[in-house]
Parts: C-alpha cells; sequence; structure tokens
C-alpha cells in the first residue's frame, strides 16, 4: 500500500513577523531600517573561539568597563569570533569572578547573550563570525571537518542568525573565518568550492533572519580566474568576478583580510617600490568590486604599528587606510581590541587598560576621512587612555529612570559604583501565552518564532508553556524543558522581567518524529489480536499502512495527494476488493493533520488514525472492484 505518514507541525500562524531592524547593502553602503547609512567603525574581540569560551581579558578587567572604553575611544562596531562548543553552553572559569560578579554560574552561551545584549544597550553593530570548527584547534581550511559537518555548521550559523535576529543592532553574520589552502572558488568540486557552501549557508540564514546581512570572505590561491600574487587566507576575492554569488545582493557584504608584515612577510613587501606597489595588488585581490558596486567591510587588518614588530608594518597600515580612503570603502574591524594576539597586538596595551593612542588616530583617519598620513613621529609611548569612568559618576542614565549619577539616582551607592540600576522589589513569577510563528519548514524539521507578552497591570517574571510537534534541538533568548510534546519556556537573566505592555522574543529549531505505518507501530489496529508484519496476515511489509486482514473482507486502501497548499491539502482514497465475493468496506488510515470536509464516505478521527466505512450506496464493493471517497484537512 501506499504510505502517507508525513509529520508536520500544526500551528496557527498567530502572529506575522515585524523586521523592525532590517540592515540592507547597495552601491557600497549598508543602510539601517530607516534608510540612514551605517559606517563600521569596528574591532574584533576574541575568547569566545577559543578553548576559554569566553572573551578574553576578563580575568584582568570588568566587561561592561572595556566596552565602555571601546565606545569612548570612537568604536560602533564589534565582531566576535565564536566556536560550536561555545554555543553549546559549556562551562566557563577562565575569569575574574570578583571583577565580573554578574557572570558567575553563567555558561558561555549565556555569557555570549550578556556581551551582544550589552553591545546592543551601548548602540553597537554586533557582527558574529563562525571562527573555528574546534575550539581547541586553530583555522581550518574548508567549513566542515572530520568531526564537525556541513549541515552541522549550516545549524550553528542558522541558530546564532535566530537567537539575535531581534536585538536592533545585530548585523548578521560572518559565515565562515579564512578559508583557505584546500578551499576553492568556482572550480565546479562541491567538496571544496567555498563560494557554493557560502550561497547554500545564506540561503538558510536569511531564511531564518531575512533582513540581516551575509559576510562572506574570499579564499586564499584559485587554480581559475585568480592571479599568482600571493593573497591571505580570506583575503582573495578575484574569483567573483568569474563566477558571482547566488546571494540576495541587498544582503551580501564581501569582507576579505588583509595583513601587513607584522603576520607574514609576504615578497611583495620587500619590493623596491613598497608601499607604492601595494594598491594594484589590493585593488586586484578586493578592491576592484567595490568599482563593481559591492558593498565591502574588511573583516580583519591590524599590527604592531611600531610597537614591536617589523618596522614596515606602521608602513603598511599607513598606506592601507590611504587606499581605503580613495576606494571610499569604509567598514573595517580592526584586529584586535586583545593585547594578546601575538603578531598583531592589539587597541590595548599589554596591560589590559591603556589604548594605543595612535592607532585608535590611524582609525579615526579611516573613518573621519581626514588628510593622509603625517611622517612617522619619533618613537615614544604613547599617551595613557584614561579609563572610562564608573557608571555613577560618568554624566550618562545607564539605567533609563531619568536620574543621572551619585546621589542623585538611588541606584548608585556612590560615586564609584559601577552599576547604576535602581534597587527594585523582585516582580512575581506569572506565566502568560505564547504566540508561535513558523518562519523555515523543511519537512522533517523547522524553526519557529515565539512571542509572549505582559498584559497585566505590573511588571512579571514570565513563563510560557506551548506544545510543539517534535523534538527541540536549539531553543535561544529562553530557558526550557520539554516533556513530550510539551515545552515549559521562561527568561533569561537580562529578559526575564517584563513590564506592562512588554513582550519577550525567543525562538527554537526543532526536528519532527515521522510515526511509523501501521504495519510497524507495535500496535493491534484491526483488534484481530495480532500485531505488525509479518505476524498480521494484513500487513504485506513493514510499510503498509493498513493492518486489517484479508481474511475479513480483503480490502485494501491507497491514498494519492490531489492538492496540498502546505497549510493544507485534498486527498482520494481507492478502496479495492481483492477478494472473489462482495465485502462490507472499512478502513484505517494515519494521516497528517485534521479533516475538516470528507465525502463519500463516514469516519471517526483520533490523533492522526482515520476510520472510515461507506454509505449506503457504496458500503459494498463488488468482488475484485474498488470505491472511492475523498477528503481536506489542514494542518
Amino acid at each position: 500500500m501506499t504510505r502517507f505518514a508525513k509529520s508536520f507541525l500544526v500551528l496557527s500562524l498567530l502572529q506575522t513577523p515585524v523586521w523592525a531592524h532590517a540592515y540592507s547593502v547597495a552601491n557600497g553602503n549598508i543602510y539601517d531600517g530607516n534608510g540612514r547609512a551605517v559606517q563600521l567603525r569596528g574591532l574584533n574581540w576574541f575568547g569566545f573561539e577559543t578553548a576559554d569560551h569566553v572573551a578574553h581579558g576578563l580575568w584582568a578587567r570588568n566587561w561592561k568597563d572595556m566596552i565602555a572604553q571601546m565606545k569612548s575611544l570612537g568604536f560602533n562596531a564589534v565582531r566576535l569570533p565564536v566556536c560550536p562548543a561555545t554555543l553549546a553552553g559549556v562551562g566557563v572559569n577562565n575569569f575574574n569572578a570578583s571583577l565580573n560578579p554578574d557572570l558567575s554560574g553563567k555558561n558561555s552561551l549565556q555569557i555570549l547573550d550578556a556581551v551582544i545584549a550589552e553591545f546592543d544597550r551601548q548602540g553597537f553593530y554586533i557582527l558574529l563570525d563562525h571562527h573555528r570548527l574546534d575550539c581547541n584547534d586553530g583555522i581550518a581550511e574548508l567549513w566542515y571537518g572530520p568531526t564537525y559537518t556541513e549541515q552541522q555548521w549550516i545549524g550553528d550559523l542558522s541558530f546564532m542568525a535566530g537567537r539575535y535576529k531581534s536585538l536592533p543592532h545585530f548585523l548578521g553574520v560572518d559565515l565562515k573565518n579564512e578559508p583557505h589552502g584546500a578551499a576553492t572558488w568556482g572550480t565546479g568540486n562541491a567538496a571544496t568550492d567555498w563560494n557554493k557552501a557560502a550561497e547554500k549557508a545564506a540561503a538558510e540564514v536569511l531564511a531564518v533572519a531575512p533582513d540581516t546581512l551575509v559576510f562572506v570572505e574570499g579564499v586564499q590561491d584559485n587554480p581559475v580566474c585568480s592571479g599568482t600574487i600571493n593573497h591571505w587566507w580570506g583575503g582573495n576575492l578575484e574569483p567573483l568576478a568569474c563566477h558571482p554569488l547566488a546571494i540576495p545582493t541587498n544582503r551580501l557584504v564581501l569582507s576579505p583580510h588583509v595583513y601587513g608584515p607584522d603576520v607574514y612577510s609576504q615578497p611583495y613587501f620587500n619590493a623596491g617600490d613598497f608601499p607604492n606597489n601595494m594598491p594594484a595588488i589590493w585593488n586586484a585581490h578586493f578592491g576592484q568590486f567595490k568599482d563593481s558596486g559591492y558593498t565591502l567591510a574588511i573583516g580583519e587588518t591590524g599590527g604592531k604599528y611600531g610597537h614591536g614588530g617589523d618596522a614596515k608594518d606602521k608602513v603598511f597600515q599607513n598606506a592601507l587606510v590611504d587606499y581605503l580612503l580613495a576606494k571610499q570603502i569604509k567598514h573595517l574591524f580592526y584586529w584586535a581590541w586583545n593585547p594578546n594576539s601575538g603578531d598583531t597586538g592589539g587597541i590595548l596595551q599589554d596591560d589590559w587598560t591603556h589604548a594605543w593612542q595612535d592607532k585608535v588616530d590611524l582609525l579615526n583617519r579611516l573613518w573621519g576621512g581626514a588628510t593622509p598620513a603625517p611622517s612617522p613621529a619619533p618613537t615614544a609611548a604613547p599617551s595613557p587612555t584614561p579609563v572610562p569612568k564608573a557608571a555613577c559618576a560618568d554624566g550618562l542614565d545607564n539605567d533609563g529612570d531619568e536620574r543621572i549619577d551619585y546621589p542623585n539616582d538611588p541606584g548608585c551607592s556612590s560615586s564609584a559604583d559601577n552599576d547604576e540600576s535602581n534597587p527594585v522589589t523582585s516582580p512575581a513569577e506569572q506565566s502568560l501565552p505564547a504566540k508561535l510563528t513558523v518562519n523555515s519548514d523543511w519537512g522533517t524539521g523547522y524553526c519557529a518564532d515565539v512571542t509572549v507578552t505582559n498584559s497585566n497591570s505590573i511588571a512579571v517574571l514570565w513563563k510560557t508553556a506551548f506544545t510543539v510537534q517534535g523534538t527541540i534541538h536549539n531553543l535561544w533568548n529562553a530557558a526550557y524543558t520539554q516533556t513530550g510534546e510539551q515545552v515549559d519556556a521562561s527568561g533569561l537573566s537580562w529578559n526575564s522581567t517584563l513590564q506592562t505592555g512588554a513582550s519577550a522574543n525567543f525562538g527554537f529549531c526543532a526536528e519532527r518524529t515521522v510515526p511509523k505505518a501501521a504495519c510497524a507501530d507495535g500496535r493491534d489496529n484491526d483488534g484481530d489480536g495480532l500485531i505488525d508484519y509479518p505476524s498480521d496476515p494484513g500487513c504485506s511489509s513493514v510499510g503498509d499502512n493498513d493492518e486489517f486482514n484479508t481474511a475479513s473482507g480483503g480490502v485494501t486502501a491507497t491514498l494519492t495527494l490531489q492538492s496540498d497548499w502546505k497549510s493544507g491539502y485534498c486527498a482520494q482514497v481507492d478502496v479495492k476488493n481483492a477478494g472473489s465475493a462482495p465485502v462490507v468496506w472499512n478502513v484505517t488510515l494515519t494521516i497528517d493533520g485534521k479533516i475538516n470536509n470528507i465525502w463519500n464516505a463516514v469516519y471517526t478521527q483520533s490523533g492522526a488514525t482515520l476510520k472510515a466505512s461507506g454509505l449506503d450506496w457504496n458500503k459494498q464493493v463488488p468482488a475484485g472492484g474498488k470505491v472511492q471517497f475523498g477528503f481536506c484537512a489542514v494542518r
């Protein structure tokens, strides 16, 4: 018999997603949801991609202090490298709990949530970078490996996009850090062609978060459509000219990496005409695509800039900024905030407190469009950058209560207090209804958004309960447990309290379990005391979906879809009598959804089980003959 046992989530589409924080690109520019041009004055803050699973430096500083210092230096964007285990929420211990007490007891994903939420609150544009396949190893050449599949990679990208898409300043994801080595572009080899993998991943990311941006790096060397001048890992976009990316142009940002002699002494750094030879090289590697209308954002560049390292590195960085200014490429993420990057150093000096002001000045020249760099000044220690004032002495209303600093804000115990939040009485826990919206569905699984709104007259600590089909394997922006089809969810530390009229948004992805056919489900579906194939003579195979015995009528039923519009369908059922005498027929089928109309039969339905029999005029099937009935159902 024909098996009809697909299983889909039956959810009313109670809410249409509103993408209030849409980002788009056009002609080299990035725009926010209000159509305003955005300039990414960015830096990289690494650590979440390492075996520490947390941003580095928290052994020396408070994490919020560092974000405040980044802002005070003029940065407005951050690229956060991550790895799969960090996204899985592993234990974290490599930070100073006395300096960061609010992180104590949190796992890696909860800390990432907190850091991203604070960057968002401070107005930083946030880019998440899938940096490593294994948090303990180096940068993989390809986007998959022996213990990490392409589908796991795409799943992690979709997870990040879905988890953070509701934050106003979440830009999107950098699909893969520095494809190189075996990675190719446009060769026709599906195992190594980075362009095809990027297209596949981008489609999944944009299905989950359609108004975010997708950042795509280049490769290294390539056998086709590429020059022979040495490229950096992730820095070669030349093959794009022959093999454009099938990614929506209004969501695509090209994000090459480019470094100087502090990272590796490329042959062209030793040329007699260095640095005047560099613009032609940069133009070939990536700059030509700015002229073609693409939007570019340098994902990584940096170096020690004269504070140790190769003396040519400062010349290199000055020349690169001159080139980027000339090409009007002003989106850039500097590597790195951290001073513990061995070959580049950081914006911060080794004390994790004071900034290298000359590096900051260089970047401000790029972002401010100033004149070319002056001649190098005599080597001297830079002026220390003042450590930002505490929240209770910085002249800002950090907690939004319209009161500023000690002693005016009751949340401040002193001018050194770094938390201006007012003490409040903890609200009571309250169960709130959940509204679910499926945003992507691939048959065997799906992803959905959930909104919980507080309609009470007081603030509450929210929790909610709802039913799903299948097993949740990723859920973001909430804590949850699942028992059977029921899911119980509650807020995290940063979104658990809802004021009157406020909403919390979270999401999940789940895998469906397809029901087994009647002849393999371990049940006596026809009540004859015999179960499943081969014990029940009504079963022709384990895929047979009608367990009725031939001895009790010789009736078979074949179901054929007539139309399907995803939220519902109509089907025809052929009831055949293979016996040598007329029989009064009845059949049992497993169907998808709930019947809302049936013809030429009477029926009962219990869950997915449909039992049907004939009317007065068609209840009997002649020997060797058939009758038909049909139905429509909603999923």
